[in-house]
C-alpha cells in the first residue's frame, strides 16, 4: 500500500510528462497545416483556429461524463484513460494527409483526454486538507514545467525531423506518463454498487450550486483560460511575421512559449506555497490584475527576444492564478463530488480554451497579430473588475445582514 506522498509524486511526474507531451505537438499545428498546402494567410488563420479549438470543444462536452465516472468508478482509471487514449490519438496525427483528418483526430483527442482535470481531482482527493494549497500549487508547477519543455522539444523535433515526428514524440511521452501512474499509484476505492449505478452522463449542476462561490470561480476559470489561449494559438504565425527570413520558426516559437511556461512554473511553486497565508481569493485577484497589466505591452514587441521577456513577466503573475483558483474550488467542493465538480470546471475552461483560438484568429484577421494581446488583456481586466465589484457587493450584503439584527433589537 503506497502512501499518499508516493502516489502524489507519481502523479506529479506523470502529469508533467503528459503536459510536455501535448505541448510537443500543439505549437507546430499551424506549420503542419502549411505543409499540407494551406498557404493563403486568411485560410491558414481559419484552419489554425478551427483545428486548435475543436479539441477543447469536445473536451468540454465529455469532461462532465468522465468526472462523474471518476466519482463512481475511481479516479486512477480516468487518469490512465486520458493518458493512454491521448497517446494513441495524437500519434495517429502524424499520418494525416489533409486538414479535415487532423480536425477529426483533434476532436477525438478532446473526447478521450483531459489529464489536468483527472490529475487535479486525484490530488485533491488524496492530499490532507492542510497541504492542499501547496500540493495543487506544485502540481501546477509540474504542468507549467511540462508546458515549457514541450514546445522546445516539439520545435527542435519538427525543425530537424519533420512535423509528423512531433506527434509521434507526443505519443511516446504520454505512454511513459501512463505507465508511471499504472505502477506508481494504487487503485483508489470504488464506490459501492448502488452509487456506481447512478453515475452521471450529464453535468451535476446541484454539486456546483451547493456552494455560492463555485459558479463564480468557474467563470474566472473560463476567463483565465480564454485570455491565455488567445495569443498562444497565433504565436507561431506572429513569430514567423517577425523573422520571415529565418527557417527555425518552430524552435523560436518553442523558446517564446517555453520561457513563459517556465516562468509560470516558478510562480506556481512560489505562490502556491504562500497563497494560503495571504488568502487564496486575494492571491487570485492580484495575479489576474498583474497578468492583465503585463499582457498588454506584448503587442509592442519588435522581435522574439522582446516578446519572450514580456511574456515571462506576464506569466509570473498568471502562473500563480491557477493553483489559487484550484485550491478555492477544492475547498468549496463536496469531497464526494469533486470528480463531477472538477469535470464541469474542465468543461467551462475548455470552452474558454476553444474560444480563445477562435477569438485570436478573428482578431488577427480583422486587425493584426499584435491585437491578440490587447484582446487577452481586456478579458483579464474585465475579470478583475468583475471580481472587485462582486467582492464589494458581498461585503455590502454582509454588513446589511449584520446590521439587521442590531436594528431589530434596538428599543
Amino acid at each position: 500500500m503506497k502512501t499518499w506522498k508516493t502516489a502524489y509524486i507519481s502523479i506529479l511526474i506523470a502529469e508533467t510528462l503528459a503536459i510536455a507531451g501535448f505541448a510537443t505537438s500543439m505549437p507546430v499545428i499551424p506549420l503542419y497545416l502549411q505543409d499540407m498546402g494551406i498557404t493563403d494567410p486568411a485560410a491558414l488563420k481559419y484552419w489554425s483556429g478551427l483545428v486548435q479549438s475543436v479539441g477543447s470543444i469536445t473536451l468540454a462536452v465529455f469532461a462532465p461524463l468522465w468526472g462523474g465516472l471518476a466519482d463512481a468508478y475511481g479516479k486512477r482509471v480516468m487518469l490512465l484513460r486520458s493518458m493512454f487514449g491521448g497517446a494513441v490519438v495524437v500519434s495517429l496525427m502524424a499520418f494525416v494527409t489533409n486538414p479535415w483528418q487532423l480536425f477529426a483526430l483533434r476532436a477525438l483527442q478532446g473526447c478521450l483526454t483531459g489529464t489536468v482535470a483527472a490529475a487535479t481531482v486525484m490530488v485533491a482527493g488524496i492530499t490532507p486538507a492542510a497541504r492542499i494549497g501547496f500540493s495543487l500549487g506544485l502540481l501546477q508547477t509540474g504542468i507549467a514545467v511540462g508546458s515549457s519543455l514541450g514546445p522546445l522539444i516539439g520545435g527542435v523535433v519538427s525543425d530537424f525531423l519533420g512535423r509528423p515526428a512531433a506527434f509521434i514524440a507526443t505519443g511516446v511521452i504520454l505512454s511513459a506518463a501512463g505507465f508511471i501512474v499504472l505502477f506508481g499509484v494504487d487503485n483508489d476505492k470504488k464506490a459501492a454498487a448502488p452509487e456506481r449505478g447512478r453515475a452521471r452522463f450529464a453535468p451535476d449542476l446541484k454539486a456546483i450550486l451547493s456552494s455560492p462561490l463555485l459558479p463564480s470561480l468557474m467563470m474566472v476559470s473560463f476567463a483565465l483560460q480564454a485570455s491565455m489561449a488567445i495569443p498562444t494559438a497565433m504565436m507561431p504565425l506572429l513569430v514567423q511575421e517577425m523573422i520571415p527570413e529565418a527557417g527555425l520558426v518552430g524552435s523560436t516559437t518553442g523558446m517564446v512559449l517555453g520561457a513563459g511556461a517556465a516562468a509560470s512554473a516558478v510562480a506556481a511553486a512560489f505562490i502556491g506555497r504562500f497563497s494560503g497565508k495571504l488568502g487564496y481569493g486575494r492571491t487570485l485577484f492580484l495575479c489576474l490584475a498583474g497578468g492583465a497589466i503585463l499582457t498588454l505591452p506584448q503587442a509592442l514587441a519588435g522581435d522574439p527576444l522582446q516578446l519572450t521577456v514580456m511574456r515571462v513577466a506576464s506569466m509570473l503573475f498568471l502562473g500563480g492564478a491557477m493553483p489559487s483558483l484550484n485550491a478555492l474550488i477544492a475547498i468549496n467542493a463536496d469531497k464526494d463530488k469533486q470528480g463531477a465538480i472538477f469535470g464541469l470546471n474542465t468543461s467551462i475552461t475548455s470552452i474558454g480554451m476553444a474560444l480563445g483560438p477562435v477569438i485570436g484568429s478573428g482578431v488577427a484577421a480583422a486587425v493584426s497579430f499584435r491585437a491578440v494581446f490587447v484582446a487577452a488583456a481586456a478579458i483579464l481586466g474585465a475579470t478583475v473588475a468583475w471580481m472587485q465589484a462582486a467582492a464589494r457587493a458581498a461585503a455590502k450584503r454582509s454588513a446589511e445582514t449584520a446590521a439587521k439584527p442590531a436594528a431589530e433589537s434596538a428599543p
